[in-house]
């Protein structure tokens, strides 16, 4: 791509304000958003930048996608961790004699249901608090 510089450039070459070089696209792109040159052509600029732009999207998908999987497979790995939980303590449930579960649900239903007497007792002295102090 041709370039008119915008600075003076040293190196193997001395070049000039004004100078036209000819660069490869991403040195190009490069030098024109670091100020050092601008696109010979409004055609040419617009070209390049265009292009430079699909190149950006199509990485940035690239990553979105590496990284979606990425996350998938230690999703998979902490669903396989889960189940093989799961499956120990199924296989402990099961040795558990019927008398002791029974006696386990018992408790655990009895304590859910004095939370829920609590919740409603809770709610009605609320509720005879508010009208007493209307």
């Amino acid at each position: 791509m041709k370039l008119i510089l915008l600075q003076h450039l040293s190196g193997a070459e001395l070049h000039a304000v004004g100078d036209e070089i000819e660069l490869d696209d991403q040195s190009a792109l490069r030098y024109i958003k670091k100020g050092i040159a601008k696109a010979k052509t409004v055609k040419a600029h617009n070209d390049l930048m265009a292009k430079a732009e699909k190149l950006e999207k199509e990485a940035f998908e690239k990553e979105s996608k590496i990284v979606a999987i990425a996350r998938e497979k230690e999703l998979k790995g902490e669903a396989d961790a889960l189940l093989e939980e799961l499956a120990t303590i199924a296989l402990a449930l099961s040795t558990i004699d019927d008398g002791y579960m029974d006696s386990i649900l018992k408790r655990l239903a009895s304590k859910m249901a004095k939370e829920v007497i609590e919740d409603a007792e809770a709610k009605a002295d609320t509720k005879s608090e508010e009208k007493e102090e209307k």
